[in-house]
């Protein structure tokens, strides 16, 4: 579908969203920005297609103005997987980026975003530096403290960086004064023990902020335009409230340096999660903040961020006054088409964002960014993805409704073959659909929704209801057949089997299909084994906690989340120690266990110590997940093209399930 937006505001069903916006002397035709995030799909500090293509999808997709992650514009240059601008030669990528963003009427903005002492790994780094020699709160590492002419040094590196970048045909930057960087450490009291013109009173503080500002403005000109990013909250000690953010912003609007501001929570420290606000929370938590925050920005326009989902979210707050607009970030990361699809009312169409943080995961651990809800993210061809249709149709049997069925299903229907679904489910969605169920996770639905509305459309034929033989399978004569039948807990082997074959333990599925709905309490003790450590089996741990009087996690290894990236792990851990939920580490479950007598017994792995609790009124159990593939050697007679999906071919997590069931989709 070609991007076609209304050139009348009065005409969209979103007018306030489509109205144009000045900035400074330049004109947005929306007021739809992309937030900064980092794509991971850098190489090498060079720009390359998948990020011109992950940044020009946005722009094709109804952004009016993009902020790209940030580039390494510092002689102390970040990651290789920092676009580097300082000290590079040859900037052709920068300026093809740049070409293709402007293609589509919009205006890109780069990001001056340096680390600091601050790191959002658990891991010290050498070479840091900072205002002060203060360790970084979450990854300890023990920074230098930047002499005066090591802070001018920075200020021109970062300014002359940024005249490059404008050369290239960047039409702004916008400085990062949050999350925990460098700026924001100069600013906060808390990371900034100076004693010298840059620290101790409030506007020392300020000082490099706005110096390096007043640069940019002079250097740059009118034209070019200049926004910020403000600390809102940042939740340490003796640092920034609301009430300082408030502060920072009559000060920093005063000087006629910026354009835009924009305010973010949390810091690099045990907060980090505040800046992410995933969907065990309210949908946008901070636009009244924010808008509280705009009644002190002296006329200077205010972005809104943080968990705008929805189109007609955007509009309320834009109509309310809350901000003069929207600066989404994995909103446009799940749905690259979500302005265009507004524009054109077409929210039923939109792929919404989970809020999740797994595409934040993904790219912080060095990957390229993906997403739960978009296996397309970054591809030549996402913005309004449809598939082309195939020539010579087949008939395909997809088996298991889970995300993974659904979405092979959907793909290869709409590319024109004659698709079959049986589930022996009445419920489309498999595992992901009990995961939405439970506290704090109703917005997962939204991906199997899209892709039973999808399907539906599409003409895919639904067996609900109906464990799939062989028989069943013949009969529907298949060119092809996607298995798409899941995984299934292992026993755990320290126990004795009986008991599950007795029916006397289930493992966590089985016990929340039956939990899920309940409002009176059962009392007693739950215990879980945890050897799975996703977001699934916390949240069932908080449905659980809402029924027992106590609750215990075990698990055999150093924490639970344990392969959770930080802004994940620490998401989870506020809501288990919310809910008093216990968690014992290093231990497994001892064969001197008697579940006849309520008595469950753990044995630590390391020292073979053993310790017992008592009242034990249900035990489950979240371990590594095996294929469910019993069907697979009958199948084998009926059809030799068989794909496996999913789990039932190597346990993965729901992104990788929905994306292995897009290719197999498009491939069939």
């Amino acid at each position: 579908m070609e991007l076609n937006l209304p050139l009348d505001a009065a005409n969209s069903p979103y007018p306030q969203l489509f109205s144009s916006l000045t900035l400074g002397r330049r004109t947005l035709r929306n007021r739809i920005a992309f937030g900064s995030v980092f794509s991971g799909l850098v190489e090498r500090g060079d720009v390359t297609p998948a990020l011109i293509n992950f940044l020009a999808n946005r722009a094709k997709g109804g952004a009016a103005m993009l902020v790209a992650e940030p580039f390494g514009m510092w002689r102390l240059v970040g990651p290789a997987a920092q676009g580097r601008v300082y000290g590079q030669m040859n900037l052709d990528g920068f300026r093809r980026l740049a070409d293709a963003v402007s293609a589509h009427d919009s205006l890109l903005i780069a990001q001056i975003s340096e680390q600091g002492r601050g790191d959002v790994r658990a891991a010290r780094r050498g070479g840091a530096v900072a205002p002060s020699a203060l360790p970084d709160d979450l990854s300890w590492t023990m920074p230098h403290a930047m002499s005066i002419d090591e802070i001018r040094e920075m200020t021109d590196d970062l300014v002359l960086s940024t005249i490059r970048l404008q050369a290239c045909g960047f039409a702004g930057v916008e400085i990062s004064a949050g999350h925990g960087h460098i700026v924001h450490q100069f600013i906060s009291p808390w990371m900034n023990r100076r004693n010298d013109r840059y620290g101790g009173s409030f506007e020392n503080r300020m000082r490099l902020l706005d110096e390096l500002a007043a640069r940019l403005r002079q250097e740059c000109g009118p034209e070019f335009i200049i926004g910020v990013r403000l600390p809102g909250c940042d939740g340490l000690p003796d640092s920034i409230d609301w009430g300082d953010s408030a502060l920072i912003a009559r000060h920093a609007t005063t000087s006629g340096s910026y354009d835009y501001i924009n305010f973010v929570q949390g810091s690099q420290a045990w907060t980090l999660h505040h800046h992410l606000p995933d969907m065990h929370g309210p949908r946008g938590p901070y636009i009244d903040r924010i808008g509280w925050l705009k009644g002190f920005s002296n006329g200077v326009k205010v972005a809104s961020t943080g968990r705008i989902l929805e189109p007609v979210q955007a509009e309320t707050l834009l109509s309310d006054g809350k901000a003069d607009f929207v600066m989404l970030g994995r909103t446009l990361i799940a749905d690259a088409a979500w302005g265009m699809k507004s524009a054109q009312n077409r929210d039923a169409d939109i792929r919404k964002c989970v809020s999740c943080n797994n595409c934040w995961a993904v790219s912080i651990a060095g990957g390229p960014t993906q997403c739960d809800n978009n296996p397309r993210v970054g591809m030549s061809e996402e913005t309004d993805w449809r598939p082309s249709r195939t020539a010579a149709g087949k008939r395909v049997t997809v088996i298991g409704g889970g995300v993974s069925g659904l979405e092979a299903a959907w793909v290869a229907a709409a590319r024109g073959h004659e698709v079959t679904l049986f589930s022996n489910s009445a419920e489309l969605g498999g595992r992901v659909r009990l995961f939405s169920r439970l506290p704090g996770c109703e917005s997962i639905s939204s991906i199997f929704d899209y892709q039973i509305a999808t399907a539906q459309r599409a003409g895919v034929h639904f067996e609900l209801s109906h464990q799939a033989t062989a028989s069943d399978v013949a009969g529907c004569r298949p060119d092809a057949i996607v298995l798409a039948t899941g995984g299934l807990f292992c026993w755990p082997e320290q126990l004795p089997r009986s008991l599950y074959d007795e029916g006397l333990v289930a493992d966590m599925p089985t016990v929340l299909r039956d939990l899920v709905g309940r409002s009176s309490r059962i009392g007693g003790t739950a215990v879980i084994y945890d050897m799975d450590g996703t977001e699934m089996t916390y949240a069932g741990a908080t449905l659980l906690a809402d029924l027992f009087d106590r609750v215990v996690i075990v698990t055999p290894v150093e924490c639970a989340a344990r392969d959770q990236a930080t802004v994940k792990k620490q998401s989870i851990h506020r809501r288990l120690m919310e809910k008093n939920i216990e968690v014992i580490t290093w231990s497994e479950p001892s064969p001197d266990s008697r579940f006849e007598d309520a008595r469950f017994v753990h044995r630590n792995v390391m020292t073979g110590r053993q310790g017992a609790i008592e009242d034990v009124g249900l035990f489950t159990y979240a371990t590594a997940r095996a294929p469910h593939n019993e069907l697979l050697p009958v199948l084998r007679t009926v059809c030799p093209n068989i794909y496996l999906v999913g789990d039932v071919r190597n346990a993965c997590s729901t992104m990788n399930a929905v994306q292995d069931g897009h290719v197999t989709g498009c491939n069939v």
